[in-house]
């Protein structure tokens, strides 16, 4: 007795669908029919994906289905086949074929792109399907402060395109900036990277200049200011020392009625501060007690 098989893979939404059939005959090429075929597939790792029992028909046919999975492991599968009958010797057939994991792979005609602050650019991303992979890809980015990107449309099923965009704020960093950009499907995940050059753009330098011109202003201001007050707190000292100076030289009454008056001047003036005002007062106040 003898065994005659192929096979037959269909992709469908879980991975490949592999129907095995074949015929069963003897030495006379006449169909075997009812007998007992035993299947068993080994995968690339040497353990056993698929085992089973079929039976031939009347006419010798025989078939048998199973599922590879999307990441089951690529490589050589091997199929053992077995076949027995009462009155036949047993029937015995080795068949191998190859399996490569579907897969997809991201690409851009260009991986680097330059943008002013305040701009936008776009690119294109194209999600390329290996070995027939036909599953949703959902894209994403791995982003920075002040560079905003987005995808059109966000999930494709390979192969297919999409437009990045990419916007840059107006504070945003200056220089070379590295994006990532992720392609996920169920357990894959694959990235590429984009080298994005961030220039200065020029309300940023009018604006560096403006802030640079104001901190020159500020400190031309404050500088004169402090010179000021300086000028106007020494006169209000020379004033004070003049007035103790006139107080002390002569005590009597007619002196200081006249103190007295220059300080009410001087306080209207304002080239007397209130606390030595009050204090000058009292004390001239207390002499022209003493000098009725």
């Amino acid at each position: 007795m003898s065994i005659q098989a192929s096979f037959n893979p269909i992709q469908t939404d879980q991975g490949f669908e592999v129907t095995i059939s074949g015929r069963v005959f003897d030495a006379y090429n006449q169909s075997v029919p009812n007998a007992v075929l035993s299947i068993q597939v080994i995968n690339p790792q040497g353990t056993s994906d698929h085992v089973a029992i079929a039976y031939s028909t009347q006419t010798g046919q025989f078939q048998d289905t199973f599922l590879l999975r999307s990441n089951s492991p690529g490589g050589n599968y091997t199929t053992f086949l077995a076949a027995d009958k009462p009155g036949y010797d047993t029937a015995r057939l080795t068949l191998t074929f190859a399996f490569s994991s579907p897969d997809f792979l991201l690409e851009t005609f260009s991986n680097s792109l330059s943008i002013q602050q305040g701009q936008s650019a776009t690119l294109t991303l194209t999600v390329l399907s290996l070995r027939g992979y036909n599953q949703p890809v959902n894209l994403t980015a791995m982003s920075q402060p002040g560079i905003n990107i987005q995808f059109n449309p966000t999930s494709v099923v390979p192969s297919a395109t999409t437009i990045v965009s990419f916007s840059v704020a107006y504070d945003a960093q200056p220089g070379n900036h590295t994006i990532t950009l992720l392609g996920v499907s169920g357990s894959l995940t694959h990235r590429v990277a984009i080298e994005l050059n961030i220039i200065r753009g020029p309300i940023q330098t009018i604006l560096s200049a403006l802030i640079l011109i104001g901190i020159i202003v500020a400190v031309i201001v404050l500088t004169r200011f402090f010179r000021r007050s300086r000028s106007q707190r020494r006169q209000r000292e020379a004033v004070v020392e003049e007035l103790i100076k006139q107080a002390s030289g002569d005590s009597g009454y007619v002196a200081t009625a006249r103190a007295i008056a220059r300080l009410e001047e001087l306080r209207a003036l304002g080239k007397v501060d209130e606390a030595t005002y009050q204090k000058l007062k009292k004390e001239y106040e207390k002499r022209l007690e003493k000098s009725k």
